[in-house]
């Protein structure tokens, strides 16, 4: 699954001698179109040595299911049988979709999976230095929309008007990261720091003599704007402007608006901390897409909580944002 590095760069404050029982082993491999960085923290390196190597295969795995990119992957198959019926899918592809589709009803739409038509149409006008013309886009919204997405259990789904797309790019790593998590505690890890792409971080306790891990987030002017404090939790960050096209002198954003149908055009960033990174991933969207008026939303999934930081004025945050995470500003 292609993505784009975002100029926004998260990372760990964390030390790298720790107890003499523990023993920190680092990897970095090129997963999904950017950069997996995994860091353990394990009694026997060479056993923490093969279960980065195993995760890795599962990452790379799940991006043969996951990949618009890829023509035999199993949703540019599910993609090239819409409107025609069921069709089977893998387990692991039926259970994102099924959690896709329940987040898009809970976000009223703001994030939707089917969104891919939309992306295509701007890619291509955005390539081509035009806008999309408003019937382009009228015409597009009408294969996009998640009840447009039909799931029979176990396996089988459907979509259910020609052309339409689905597109996991929103929610690929953090649900990769998922796994990732879940694999290594069932391995017996008990410290570990999953940094994928700079964009969807996962930890799973904290470094030896730490309470927790401490991410450090830069704002959208590349400088230190504070820090959040993280243990057993993820967080996924995205920016309006990570990719963008500049049309007609106006600067738009590769973030679209499944219900409207339109780039966005202001600069944002949004950090979500939540129990899972699919969660996290996933309300990034309408966070930037709607700005702070949407922080409302985050009530809706317990244990999550948000920040959004604009191009300029002070950050918005959710009501335990502060509490919760010992947020300490410093734009300097």
């Amino acid at each position: 699954m292609k993505c784009c590095l975002l100029s926004l760069l998260l990372f760990a404050l964390a030390p790298r001698t720790v107890s003499a029982t523990l023993q920190e082993v680092r990897e970095v491999h090129f997963q999904m179109g950017t950069y997996l960085e995994m860091t353990l923290w394990h009694a026997q390196p060479q056993i923490a040595h093969q279960l980065i190597r195993e995760a890795v295969q599962e990452v790379h795995r799940l991006d043969g299911i996951l990949s618009n990119y890829d023509p035999d992957s199993a949703v540019s198959r599910l993609n090239r049988h819409a409107g025609a019926g069921n069709i089977a899918v893998p387990p692991e592809m039926f259970e994102l979709l099924t959690i896709c589709r329940e987040l898009a009803k809970k976000t009223d739409g703001a994030f939707d999976v089917t969104i891919g038509p939309l992306v295509e149409l701007w890619r291509n006008a955005g390539d081509n230095n035009r806008l999309p013309r408003p019937d382009e886009i009228t015409s597009t919204l009408t294969r996009v929309g998640y009840e447009k997405l039909l799931l029979q259990p176990p396996d089988e789904v459907a979509l259910s008007h020609s052309n339409m797309v689905i597109d996991f790019g929103g929610v690929g790593k953090g649900y990769a990261i998922d796994r990732i998590l879940s694999f290594l505690r069932r391995a017996g890890v008990t410290a570990a720091l999953i940094n994928f792409g700079g964009s969807s971080i996962g930890a799973i306790g904290a470094p030896s003599s730490k309470n927790y891990w401490e991410i450090a987030i830069q704002n959208m002017a590349d400088r230190l704007h504070g820090a959040i404090r993280l243990r057993d939790q993820v967080l996924a960050t995205s920016e309006s402007m990570g990719r963008s096209w500049q049309i007609g002198g106006r600067k738009y954003g590769h973030l679209i608006d499944p219900l409207s149908g339109f780039a966005i055009t202001e600069a944002r960033l949004a950090t979500v901390i939540a129990p899972s990174a699919t969660l996290a991933e996933a309300l990034t969207k309408p966070l930037i897409l709607r700005g702070a008026g949407a922080l409302a939303m985050i009530g809706k999934f317990p244990g999550a909580d948000a920040i959004i930081i604009p191009a300029t004025g002070a950050p918005s945050l959710s009501q335990n944002f502060r509490r919760r995470f010992s947020w300490k500003e410093n734009p300097r």
